[in-house]
């Protein structure tokens, strides 16, 4: 079996309101846990998503970033994902899941 390459999680609060996700390696079933463990402090209103150095992510990927867009809407807050490369642009827009998510232009 292929080993993948590890899912690293950056976390940053550039000010009181917004969380910053850095997210490197493979976005998988296996890695998912490390993403929908995350916890945020009350308050927060805004979550960044830099998806530019992902490797890899599969459906069960995808279904982790709806789940952290359901989490944040549950808060009353939004998800923006700040970068992304143009092959996860064309796979979030070929599964509809660009749809709910505010991308940067492109």
């Amino acid at each position: 079996m292929l080993q993948g390459i590890p899912l690293r999680i950056e976390v940053a609060a550039p000010d009181a309101t917004t969380v910053a996700l850095a997210l490197s390696g493979d976005l998988d079933h296996a890695s998912v846990p490390q993403l929908t463990a995350l916890a945020f402090a009350e308050g927060y209103r805004r979550i960044d998503v830099d998806l530019s150095a992902l490797t890899f992510i599969d459906s069960s990927g995808l279904a982790a970033l709806v789940r952290l867009q359901q989490r944040a809407a549950a808060a009353q807050a939004v998800v923006h994902l700040v970068a992304l490369t143009p092959y996860l642009r064309g796979l979030l827009a070929m599964t509809a899941v660009d749809r709910i998510f505010i991308l940067p232009p492109g």
